[in-house]
């Protein structure tokens, strides 16, 4: 991947500050602790849930006193909002990281669908979880996860003009198919509703989107629906 690629990619996710960044005259190893305490508080989000995250669950999961953990966030809510912020970034960065060498043949969008599908078996995925229900009913934490939502998703489409090949990034139903991909598979995810036969309905699931997204008829509806929009916009 160019330079230019990362730099495209990282531009919207930029706009999140870094919660980990050096500040004037600190060392790298307050970037590492910083580090070591968001990534205790992605994993106590994703075990316990939002409710039970707190400043001292989140020094004992990073294992260093709650007083050397106020140091770097003073308070259970800016912690909460550099987790925000890290946990966006991270997903972005795992994604790039996911697919970057990943080849351009045949067989590249049936892989991305595993990635995007594995991706969201993590502690990552279940912590922005935890935070995006949450947010639905706190105000205070939806006004700092809209922006970070807002920037995951141009930043992750960026990322994917970068990533895919041209051949697909150009098409109409270049979006469409991103976005069949991701919300079906988020929803899924999420609800954690499949309580039967889970491996069976699971492999169905993601053998129809490939089948959707990477088939001649697949696409051909695909483009007959960005069609379809584009007319009622017209007749509009």
């Amino acid at each position: 991947m160019t330079d230019d690629t990362n730099s495209t990619e990282t531009s919207h996710i930029s706009r999140l500050p870094d919660p980990a960044a050096l500040t004037s005259g600190e060392f790298n190893r307050s970037r590492r602790t910083r580090l070591k305490i968001l990534d205790a508080g992605v994993a106590v989000l994703a075990r316990d849930g939002y409710k039970k995250l707190s400043t001292t669950a989140v020094a004992k999961q990073a294992d260093i006193t709650r007083a050397a953990m106020l140091y770097h966030f003073g308070s259970r809510s800016e912690l909460i909002e550099a987790i925000i912020r890290h946990v966006t970034r991270r997903r972005i960065d795992m994604y790039t990281e996911a697919m970057e060498d990943l080849p351009h043949d045949d067989g590249f969008l049936e892989r991305a669908v595993d990635i995007a599908w594995e991706q969201l078996q993590t502690p990552e995925f279940e912590a922005y979880t935890e935070l995006s229900l949450a947010s639905r009913t706190d105000p205070e934490l939806r006004s700092v996860m809209e922006p970070a939502l807002a920037a995951f998703d141009r930043a992750r489409r960026e990322a994917a003009l970068g990533l895919f090949p041209r051949y697909l990034s150009d098409n109409v139903e270049f979006d469409l198919r991103r976005d069949i991909v991701r919300f079906l598979l988020e929803g899924v995810a999420q609800q954690d509703g499949i309580t039967f036969n889970r491996d069976e309905r699971v492999g169905a699931m993601l053998r129809f989107l490939k089948h959707l997204i990477g088939t001649e008829e697949g696409i051909a509806l695909l483009r007959k629906v960005v069609a379809g929009a584009g007319q009622e916009g017209d007749a509009a």
